[in-house]
């Protein structure tokens, strides 16, 4: 059964986060449609980007967290 695949279906799709089933079922539809093949593509570069940046809060936030929690007595929290 041929069906439009959604971009959440291609974002689960390159997270491998779908049954090995419907996984297979789908990347075959993806290779076989030079659209959603592109897209795909894309997602995984979009992908792979992302797990290359690293991100870290800046000083300022940690010690305002840190002040604040501090400060903060167990009576507060209550």
């Amino acid at each position: 059964m041929i069906k439009d695949i959604t971009q959440n279906e291609l974002i689960l799709l390159a997270y491998n986060e779908m049954p090995p089933d419907k996984h297979n079922q789908l990347m075959e539809q993806v290779e076989n449609s030079p659209t959603l093949f592109e897209r795909f593509t894309e997602l995984k570069a979009q992908q792979a980007e992302l797990d290359t940046l690293w991100v870290k809060p800046h000083p300022t936030s940690v010690k305002i967290v840190l002040e604040e929690s501090c400060s903060s007595s167990p009576m507060e929290m209550i």
